[in-house]
């Protein structure tokens, strides 16, 4: 009986030793240790809702062209012709928008003269969209004969206004508006040297008056 009991303890040991020897043994230092990602940056979030905050955008005027319908009369060279757009209601020492001076060039009788207007960088008027709405607009022509008996005849005027937001984007539906002055009509000369025209806050066109200069 103890012979049998011997043997079987020597079994388990020898099983045992096996065992081991056939399991493997890790080098710990060879394991590669993984590092989780960094969570992502929160997103914005506005102190007040709590929410993310989105910021609004602001449309401005950002480009003006003007066309011109010369009639039966020319615009001679070198009568100067200047062109200015602002707000409608706008103080008269307020600065306007967008101007372009000094235009000595011949207009020839029954052409379309197109001419761009430059932002006023030294004394920036108003060029927010809101404003323009809120307002209407205003599109003045200055002429200047050379002499005092020259005389230039216009038939017709159309305005193209570009808007942008801060982002660079055109406006979804007033991103180039066109404006078409067909009442815009008359003679300017030296004692009629202004003619002003007129839009409401829809970009409709109202009045085109020449007056005196």
């Amino acid at each position: 009986m103890r012979k049998i009991i011997l043997l079987s303890t020597l079994a388990i040991l020898l099983i045992s030793a096996t065992q081991a020897q056939i399991k493997p043994d890790y080098d710990k230092s060879r394991v590669k240790k993984t590092t989780p990602a960094p969570a992502p940056a929160p997103a914005p979030v506005n102190k007040t809702t709590g929410t993310e905050s989105t910021p609004a955008l602001v449309y401005n005027l950002t480009a003006v062209r003007v066309k011109i319908k010369t009639g039966s009369d020319n615009k001679e060279f070198p009568s100067q012709v200047a062109a200015f757009i602002g707000l409608r209601n706008q103080a008269k020492n307020q600065p306007f928008s967008f101007n372009q001076f000094s235009l000595t060039n011949e207009m020839r009788i029954n052409s379309d003269t197109e001419i761009g207007l430059d932002r006023n960088s030294n004394l920036v008027g108003e060029t927010k969209l809101e404003a323009f709405q809120s307002s209407g607009l205003i599109f003045i022509i200055r002429y200047s004969p050379n002499l005092i008996f020259d005389a230039w005849k216009i038939e017709n005027v159309t305005l193209v206004l570009e808007f942008r937001d801060q982002f660079g984007n055109l406006h979804p539906t007033l991103g180039s508006k066109t404006i078409v002055f067909n009442n815009a009509y008359g003679f300017l000369n030296n004692s009629y040297r202004f003619m002003e025209c007129v839009t409401d806050g829809s970009f409709a066109p109202m009045t085109a008056v020449i007056k005196l200069g």
